[in-house]
């Protein structure tokens, strides 16, 4: 089973993101293949291929769920990966990012104590909005402020989900494993 551990976006953002995506095409991003909204999620751990029985101790581990309050965090530049040489992810990225990024290492150790390696890359807090056809580039998006309908609004953090990914000819599908809530400063 192919999963992920990951925040869902909230409706009036990801609402926003197809006409993000569209004036970015406007503004002469042409060779980008853009996710599909209903495909965009806030990435906080990755797991890769895992047995059934692997899925089962991912969940175990991160029930009931995170010792931390509800928090917020707000969208902020766009950017793109890597930082150097031809562009492959052009991404939203985020501000405030100290309580998602304790989130994420909260999980990170959840995960690991399931038997699955350390994540090699340091946590980046983003949204995917597209993938680069060979031969393109950026240009001068890295850096910038989203456009002001959606950068600088706020997200609200409250629970994180086990996702698993369906990888089809139409694009990845996601079903729901498990939900998880933010319990609280005194939650476990």
């Amino acid at each position: 089973m192919r999963v992920f551990v990951a925040v869902e976006i909230p409706e009036p953002i990801r609402a926003d993101l197809p006409r993000l995506q569209a004036s970015l095409s406007e503004a002469g991003m042409l060779k980008v293949r853009w996710v599909r909204p209903s495909a965009i999620h806030l990435t906080l751990r990755f797991c890769g291929e895992i047995s059934p029985e692997t899925v089962q101790r991912v969940g175990e581990r991160l029930s009931p769920g995170a010792p931390f309050p509800p928090f917020q965090v707000r969208l902020g530049r766009l950017g793109v990966f890597p930082p150097k040489g031809p562009p492959r992810v052009l991404f939203l990225g985020f501000e405030q990012v100290d309580r998602l990024r304790q989130l994420a290492a909260w999980v990170a150790d959840r995960v690991e104590a399931a038997d699955l390696p350390r994540e090699r890359r340091a946590f980046q807090p983003h949204l995917t909005l597209g993938r680069f056809e060979a031969g393109a580039r950026s240009g001068p998006v890295d850096g910038l402020q989203a456009p002001k309908e959606i950068g600088g609004k706020e997200m609200s953090v409250e629970s994180f989900v086990l996702f698993r990914s369906h990888l089809g000819p139409e694009g990845a599908r996601y079903e729901t494993v498990r939900e998880f809530r933010l319990l609280g400063e005194m939650g476990i």
